[in-house]
């Protein structure tokens, strides 16, 4: 996927996409090509590594993380590119520190994305009471509409 801005198509629709490495963001990018991709939608997947508390970490574990989470990142971002180049699209792959929800919104405005597509983990009312939505953020702060693939979807 191109690093470069979408230029040259006045109806290309930029759709930014919260991935991780859960089979959740698998099925919504699936099920967002089966039912809403077009074939000029350039894609933004946006990823947001795990944070870490390494205030008491020694520099060699740290170092170590860093590595481990910089493997993981490049091996999801390859393979999303090739999930995404087999349908045909563009794209890019943006990563971000912090909240997830809160990255997915701050880069999908940089982005200028005209549509964001999340998964969710179909959380009960009081696991995401504590935990926080991913999705329910995306929701109640996103500058522009969002699609929230949910299990019960996926599943007919």
């Amino acid at each position: 996927m191109a690093e470069q801005e979408v230029g040259g198509k006045d109806h290309q629709r930029k759709v930014a996409i919260g991935i991780d490495e859960s089979e959740h963001s698998e099925r919504a990018i699936q099920w967002f090509f089966d039912n809403v991709m077009r074939p000029d939608d350039f894609l933004v997947l946006i990823h947001t590594p795990e944070i870490y508390d390494l205030t008491m970490a020694s520099p060699a574990v740290v170092d170590q993380l860093l590595k481990d989470v910089t493997k993981k990142v490049k091996a999801l971002e390859k393979k999303y590119k090739n999930i995404v180049e087999k349908k045909g699209l563009t794209g890019k792959f943006r990563t971000g520190q912090g909240k997830p929800g809160e990255v997915v919104c701050k880069i999908a405005k940089e982005e200028k994305c005209n549509l964001v597509v999340t998964g969710t983990r179909g959380l009960g009312k009081v696991r995401r009471t504590f935990l926080g939505s991913v999705s329910d953020y995306i929701i109640h702060h996103s500058h522009v509409p969002v699609l929230v693939v949910r299990n019960s979807a996926l599943q007919h």
